[in-house]
């Protein structure tokens, strides 16, 4: 099996069980894999790219651990792939900590509890998770459903990444604040009335936009249109919107939000 730096740990260990082993010997942290409901929880979510930070040995560390029980690697030479995560100043936020280091200790998976903490927050409150890692799937998960996430490295062996609910603008109060011009955006989208579908989509990472956009379009009802709340025009959409009949109009209202309106001619 060839691996690269954007392989899952899940498909290594599937082919190959003795990875378990390997991959546990490079850093404690991936001692949990042995634990088979964390390994269930952990590996399918991460790569080796994102395995290596958790982990803190560089990606080529842990592909040459693993080409030594018989996988072939591509190693990584571009070191602009590295994640990173800025720093923020937390010092003004209402934050709710929950330090999961006690649960994982005992082998069991903290994710039930933290997203029963992450439920009960207020729109002030921020959750602080202390780790002794940072949790990439975690984040992953987070950031999908809309979350603004951080990570601040304590020490060596403990991580505190944060996370708060992003608050978005009202879509349809910036519209009633917006002058009406013939042939115009506006105009367009209130010939519609109320046939319009409308979703968000600027918490969600590439290429789920698209993914999204076009799931939504397929079940859009008959005479409606699909307002889009995205980050920017997106140039890989458009094509395929042309291969299916759609004609579309943006409008920008602010850097890093632009309305999508999508529907077919009437």
């Amino acid at each position: 099996m060839e691996v690269t730096k954007n392989t899952k740990i899940s498909d290594i260990i599937n082919y190959n069980a003795e990875a378990i082993n390997t991959i546990a010997s490079i850093n404690k942290h991936f001692k949990k894999l042995k634990n088979p409901i964390l390994r269930k929880v952990l590996a399918s979510k991460i790569s080796i790219k994102e395995a290596s930070k958790i982990g803190g040995v560089s990606i080529n560390e842990f592909l040459e651990k693993l080409e030594k029980i018989g996988f072939k690697v591509v190693y990584d030479n571009d070191k602009s792939n590295e994640i990173t995560i800025p720093k923020k100043e937390t010092n003004q936020l209402n934050i709710v900590s929950f330090d999961v280091r006690p649960i994982l200790d005992e082998g069991l998976d903290p994710f039930k509890e933290i997203m029963r903490k992450i439920k009960s927050l207020q729109s002030e409150e921020t959750l602080k998770i202390i780790n002794t890692f940072e949790p990439i799937p975690l984040i992953k998960i987070l950031r999908e459903k809309g979350y603004k996430v951080w990570t601040e490295p304590i020490n060596e062996q403990e991580y505190h990444t944060f996370f708060k609910k992003e608050t978005l603008q009202d879509t349809s109060e910036i519209l009633k604040s917006m002058p009406i011009k013939e042939g115009s955006f506006d105009e367009t989208l209130a010939s519609y009335g109320g046939n319009i579908k409308e979703i968000e989509v600027r918490h969600l990472e590439m290429p789920e936009p698209m993914v999204t956009i076009l799931a939504t379009l397929e079940k859009l009802p008959e005479n409606y249109a699909l307002l889009v709340n995205h980050k920017k025009v997106p140039q890989f959409l458009l094509p395929e919107l042309e291969k299916r009949n759609y004609t579309w109009l943006s409008k920008e209202i602010e850097i890093g939000h632009t309305l999508l309106l999508i529907y077919k001619s009437k």
